[in-house]
């Protein structure tokens, strides 16, 4: 009823099959222009595929593992309402880092 900014927010759960990962990760936000009562506005985000890495202490790389990834959007990660979802088909290393501040 009346005029006001939303944020909305980007989570993606990624699979879990051989590293510990959370339940979901917030990848993106941004703000709309002031919107009018009824007025909308579509807002876009990019994944790369550094935003689909968690760090694998065993290689000292940034893996993206290949399987089922949701991405939702809300206002709160407590009220996200929508929701789509993709594959990725094989686990990709992202990036490989030095290991030399390794203790051994």
């Amino acid at each position: 009823k009346v005029a006001g900014k939303e944020i909305a927010q980007l989570y993606l759960s990624a699979p879990s099959k051989t590293m510990d990962k959370p339940v979901q990760e917030l990848k993106g936000f941004a703000k709309t222009r002031l919107l009018q009562p009824g007025e909308s506005q579509v807002l876009s985000f990019d994944i790369d595929a550094r935003a689909l890495a968690s760090f694998d202490s065993a290689t000292s790389s940034w893996v993206a593992e290949k399987g089922a990834y949701t991405v939702r959007v809300g206002g709160s990660s407590r009220g996200l309402r929508l929701q789509a979802g993709f594959k990725l088909p094989k686990t990709m290393v992202v990036e490989t880092v030095s290991r030399a501040l390794v203790k051994e």
